[in-house]
């Protein structure tokens, strides 16, 4: 986009409109009265001022409205401007009838369409201001005939004008039923997407009382629960509701978006942990006149998840308090963890081993064939134990006993593979009897 293009989007449509109407009204105008004062045989003022007004007057108004601070506003203020200056070219002329009643048509139009009553009644008396003004300072002489082609003119020129404001005013009202339906179209799809939506989508006021509850929010809470005016943070575990509250104040004065991890206490009585995001929307006048917001909730239950984690919590502090080595890999023996009997046992620390192939942490003492045969056994029989030669980073070699498991996923495709090993003889009972391979 060109500077000078993106200068003319930056232009306020009103401006825009009004000054291709203007112009073009303005043109029609120069021409009928022009028509005029030469039947009348007027002199050269007449056609100077004739040619300022209705063909230079335009753009002056349109400079006007786009160097206002408020275009709109300016615009709007030219309307009357315009009555003005057609009221003293009515007086001047001597009121002719079809003349004046073509200029106080067109300017009492223009306003009523764009500022109602109060707009044609402003612009009404600005037109006789303008004529009375020109009364005053040079007189009146009463003519209100004109030629026939002159009336010709008036006549549907004042048509077609009020054709033309009428086409805008269609097309406009076009673009609003377009817009309105849209915009309903869109209020339907996001009102079914918030009512089918599993989170809870609430919308509350600084003091945490409900104004909307998504069905979400019902069925998770129950239906007497969620009521306008009523307290929205009642299910919120009492351990958590000092905080909601506080949190949703802070955001309704401050207007940051904040989350937080609440306990909320189900229709069934269970208790389910959401991860709730807050979020200020609509900001609202208080009566000590300071504007506070309202607040959108969306709730996420994040109950599974935190079980989840709870239960790999669990099972690491497991594994690290297993007096075996444990190395764990993916499917294609990528080392992805091992616990703390591993690093023990061998030297290595998970740095060392973490993200490598398990194959670069053989020692070398089996053969190749051997770790082949132990996989095709872990294949077919889904495990595999026996007793194996080890080497610690330090170098050293000691007898171990090793269990290979493979974890298989439904369709029963592994997808790791779990090893436990520890030093035979060292605080153990003996060796262990050898797998069906030998080392």
């Amino acid at each position: 986009m060109t500077k000078n293009q993106a200068q003319t989007n930056a232009v306020h449509r009103l401006v825009r409109l009004n000054y291709l109407i203007r112009t073009g009204a303005f043109a029609l105008s120069f021409f009928v009265v022009g028509l005029h004062g030469l039947e009348r045989g007027f002199g050269l003022s007449f056609w100077i001022l004739l040619a300022v007004t209705y063909l230079i007057y335009p753009h002056l108004a349109y400079v006007r409205s786009r160097l206002s601070p408020r275009p709109k506003s300016g615009e709007l203020s030219n309307l009357y401007i315009d009555s003005l200056v057609l009221g003293a070219w009515t007086a001047w002329l001597g009121c002719p009838l079809w003349l004046a009643y073509a200029a106080l048509h067109a300017t009492s139009l223009n306003a009523i369409v764009l500022r109602g009553l109060r707009g044609v009644a402003t612009s009404v008396a600005a037109f006789c201001l303008g004529a009375g003004l020109w009364v005053a300072a040079r007189g009146f002489e009463y003519q209100p005939d004109t030629s026939q082609l002159v009336t010709l003119f008036c006549f549907f020129g004042s048509v077609a004008y009020t054709c033309s404001i009428g086409y805008v005013e269609f097309v406009q009202n076009r673009r609003l039923v377009a817009a309105r339906e849209a915009l309903r179209h869109s209020e339907s799809r996001y009102r079914m997407i918030t009512e089918n939506a599993a989170d809870l989508v609430a919308m509350v006021d600084p003091d945490g009382h409900w104004l909307y509850g998504s069905p979400s929010c019902e069925r998770v809470l129950g239906e007497n629960a969620v009521f306008l005016g009523g307290d929205a943070f009642a299910r919120v575990h009492p351990d958590d509701a000092a905080k909601a509250g506080y949190e949703v104040r802070r955001v309704s004065v401050a207007g940051k978006a904040r989350e937080l991890v609440m306990r909320l206490v189900d229709r069934d009585g269970r208790i389910r942990q959401f991860k709730t995001h807050i979020k200020a929307v609509e900001p609202e006048a208080t009566r000590a006149g300071e504007p506070h917001h309202r607040l959108l909730l969306s709730s996420t239950d994040i109950t599974d998840l935190k079980e989840s984690e709870e239960r790999l919590l669990v099972q690491a502090h497991a594994l690290e308090g297993m007096t075996e080595a444990i190395l764990i890999t993916s499917a294609d023996g990528t080392v992805l963890t091992v616990n703390h009997a591993f690093t023990q046992l061998t030297g290595f620390t998970r740095d060392d081993v973490l993200g490598r192939p398990e194959r670069e942490l053989r020692n070398g003492l089996q053969t190749e064939d051997f770790y082949d045969q132990m996989f095709v056994e872990v294949m077919r029989r889904g495990f595999w134990t026996g007793t194996t030669w080890g080497r610690r980073k330090s170098g050293s070699v000691y007898r171990e006993w090793r269990s290979v498991r493979a974890v298989r996923d439904a369709a029963g495709k592994p997808t790791h593979y779990v090893m436990v090993f520890y030093e035979v003889g060292a605080g153990r009972n003996g060796d262990r009897a050898e797998g069906s391979l030998k080392a």
